[in-house]
């Protein structure tokens, strides 16, 4: 256990604007060239979602952002598509949020961003975040997304240029009683990393140490994470059920998890 924690404060949406408001600045780039640096990044987005998902790649000028270029189930995981999300203003995308997890979808934002603005240009890459928040589907049903920010794109001063938004749904991996999180990785050190965990009810984000993984157990959690039953993991890895089951029960350990779709959410942030 790492002893150094974080206190999480609240922001209002007002704060929130504000905040972003004093982060933006003059945008001069092409759309390809901002595209060929977020390429390879999403070249691998299909072979790592966990559910249906949609990416933006936004920019963060004055007088307010922009989003420029969206791909993938748009129309089925918000309520318009995609023009209508790149005309639309960032007060009307919040809109889609629900409404309780807001403030706190808000908060998660500030502080990761607040975190890794103060960070070198080099050290950034180094921290992957993932925030957990219920958003309005094309039926109108709030569904649980994974908001994640896969690769940022900065000036050599440090300003904020563009950014690369993934939002995926995991709503079949969320418990019913679960609230918004925002999880943060640091892989500073490969064999050392570092889990940290922010909710509601868990506002002080207590670092823990990443566990270790077999290759074994890093391809159940793979499996898992494609909805597998143990059954079907046993055929595929020629072994037995017995064995699969052990090693399910030998991770919810090793992640402090109760549940499978836990042990999914914070395993593959990797």
């Amino acid at each position: 256990m790492i002893k150094e924690n974080h206190t999480l404060q609240p922001i209002s949406q007002k704060g929130f604007y504000d905040y972003w408001e004093s982060t933006r600045t003059a945008v001069f780039q092409d759309k390809n060239t901002v595209f060929n640096f977020f390429k390879p990044y999403v070249d691998t987005i299909p072979r790592l979602a966990l559910g249906e998902y949609y990416w933006q790649i936004f920019n963060n000028a004055q007088p307010f952002p922009k989003i420029l270029m969206v791909h993938g189930a748009v129309e089925k995981l918000t309520p318009t598509d995609a023009e209508g999300l790149k005309n639309m203003s960032i007060e009307s995308f919040f809109s889609f949020f629900y409404p309780d997890d807001l403030k706190q979808t808000m908060t998660f934002i500030s502080k990761a961003f607040e975190m890794l603005f103060a960070l070198d240009n080099e050290k950034r890459t180094n921290f992957n975040m993932t925030v957990y928040t219920r958003v309005k589907n094309h039926e109108g049903n709030y569904m649980w997304n994974s908001l994640q920010y896969p690769a940022l794109y900065f000036d050599k001063n440090g300003n904020f240029l563009y950014g690369l938004a993934l939002y995926t749904n995991v709503h079949h991996l969320m418990k019913p009683d679960a609230e918004p999180m925002m999880t943060i990785l640091d892989t500073t050190h490969k064999t050392h990393q570092v889990f940290t965990c922010y909710s509601p009810t868990n506002q002080l984000g207590i670092k823990k140490a990443y566990p270790n993984v077999t290759k074994r157990e890093s391809e159940i959690i793979a499996l898992l994470s494609q909805g597998k039953s143990s059954k079907q993991i046993s055929d595929i890895l020629n072994i037995s059920k017995n064995t699969v089951d052990n090693h399910r029960q030998n991770l919810l350990k090793k992640f402090d998890v109760t549940s499978s779709a836990e042990l999914v959410i914070k395993a593959t942030m990797l």
